[in-house]
């Protein structure tokens, strides 16, 4: 905060400049001093032993022609033509059409995501069901090799009658 002589802080606290003086030697007040090496009364320690401070109608009404003045100036300073404007709007209409353009992707995406989590978690609990019926029914064995023909362990069926693939199928089927 900043540091204030006795007057003026006796103006400030509304109290005399005897009570302050007083406060001053019983030790409720301490003196403080500034950048300049004067001595005064720092209005933070006035808050803290008097509460809020009086502000003279002088100084707010002083405060706000400023605030006013240096709206002005801002004012003055930034001059838009309606042309730029414009030209700035479309910009900004462009930019919220790109911006929702690529949240539908974001989306798509996401929901494609989800499908797939899906997919695993329904796979995952499939897995664990099969695990679980397998450790009661005991472990499944391969089928032995020993028994399959040569057509049968590359994949492809036989007939008794030689034929294979779908033509010996469907034979067996008309037959």
């Amino acid at each position: 905060m900043s540091i204030v002589s006795i007057t003026k802080a006796s103006k400030l606290t509304g109290k005399s400049r005897q009570t302050l003086y007083k406060h001053l030697q019983n030790g409720q007040l301490s003196l403080s001093t500034d950048v300049n090496g004067s001595k005064g009364l720092d209005t933070s320690e006035l808050i803290r032993v008097y509460g809020q401070l009086k502000i003279d109608k002088l100084t707010t009404v002083q405060v706000d022609t400023t605030r006013h003045e240096l709206t002005k100036q801002i004012n003055n300073n930034v001059n838009i033509d309606s042309q730029q404007l414009t030209e700035l709007e479309k910009e900004l209409a462009l930019s919220k059409l790109k911006i929702e353009e690529q949240q539908k992707q974001l989306d798509l995406k996401q929901d494609t995501i989800n499908a797939k989590q899906e997919t695993i978690d329904s796979l995952k609990t499939a897995l664990k069901l099969l695990e679980h019926s397998q450790d009661k029914s005991g472990t499944i064995e391969p089928p032995k090799e020993d028994n399959v023909s040569e057509p049968q362990k590359n994949g492809i069926s036989v007939d008794d009658n030689g034929n294979t693939g779908l033509l010996g199928r469907l034979k067996k089927l008309f037959n």
